[in-house]
This record gives structure tokens, sequence and C-alpha cells, in this order.
């Protein structure tokens, strides 16, 4: 594991081994069964996680009460409900377990103190979720010019742990069309 992290951060700020013990300290491991909430809407962001094992995805309610699958969440990826994270206010999404999954977790205190201990981690926090961020938007950005087909093609390439074990429910919410759209689709 300290390894695998160390590799994660180090490319997106200079860190030493000595840094991630420093992180691999604060943590906590938990596991999440299949549709667990490691965020509900409503709930006030803390935490920041790094999904070791498993699939996640996150959510929220249109208008109407219909779930919109707003991401997905693979394995080897830090991740948080950012604007909770950032401002403290309630989370507007859930973020579910599609699959049993095995989640680090770093409180906000354990956070600011890394911040203080590791000298490059907030430079890794800003460039790792401005990185996150910018791929989303790129994401989105292309599933409005392409054709479902192709929307289809992009989710396999870009999230094929997804696209392999996500219900085809969550996978066309998250394409934008209805499940029936989906399987009309040949590949």
């Amino acid at each position: 594991m300290k390894e695998e992290l160390y590799n994660k951060v180090k490319n997106f700020a200079p860190v030493t081994l000595e840094d991630v013990d420093k992180l691999l300290k604060k943590a906590n491991i938990c596991q999440f069964k299949r549709q667990e909430n490691f965020i509900s809407i409503g709930q006030k962001n803390n935490v920041v996680g790094y999904l070791k094992k498993g699939l996640l995805r996150s959510y929220f309610y249109d208008d109407n009460g219909n779930e919109q699958t707003t991401a997905f969440i693979e394995q080897g990826v830090f991740f948080s409900e950012l604007k909770s994270y950032n401002t403290q206010d309630l989370s507007e999404r859930t973020i579910e377990a599609i699959e049993p999954s095995e989640i680090i977790i770093w409180k906000l205190s354990d956070i600011n103190s890394l911040r203080e201990t590791i000298p490059n981690w907030q430079t890794f926090e800003f460039k790792y979720f401005e990185k996150i961020l910018k791929d989303k938007v790129n994401f989105q950005r292309e599933l409005t010019i392409r054709t479902k087909k192709e929307a289809l093609e992009l989710l396999i390439t870009e999230y094929p742990q997804a696209a392999r074990y996500a219900p085809k429910q969550y996978i066309a919410s998250f394409l934008g069309m209805t499940p029936y759209t989906l399987s009309r689709i040949k590949l």
C-alpha cells in the first residue's frame, strides 16, 4: 500500500516515503458493503478517501425524484464530495458503494495536520483534485458532442471498471440516456 500511495502522490507533488508513512499513520481502513454510503445527501463531509478496492458512484436526486449518477469512482483514486468538503456545507450528493469496497479514509483534522507535516501535501491536493475536475468537465463535454454509441464507447475507455460492474441504470443515468436506449446500443 505504501508504494501504491507513494507512486500516486509523487505524480502530482514531490514526496518522500517518510511522507507516505505519515499519511498512512493518519489513515483508517473501512469496509463498505454493496449499497452502503460513504456519504449521504444532507451530511457534512469531513473526510477524504482512497478507494483501495471496489467501485463507487456519486449521485443526487433531480427535481422529479430520480437518481442522477454524476460520477464513478474506480479503484486506485483519491476522492471526496468536494463541495461539502471545501465549504463544510451539507452534501448535495451521495457516494455509494456499487461493489463491496475497501476505502482508506482521512478525517479533515488529519488532513490539516498532514498539511503542516508534509511539505508538499497542499500542492498534491490542489493538483490532484484540479486534474479530477478537469477530467470530469472534459468527459462531460465529450458526451455532448458524441452519439449515444460513441458515448458508451467513451465510458468503456475511461471507466472500464464501471462499464463492467455498474448496473446498467447507473451507466445510462451517467451518460444521460434511458436504460432502454442503452440496451439498444450495439457495440
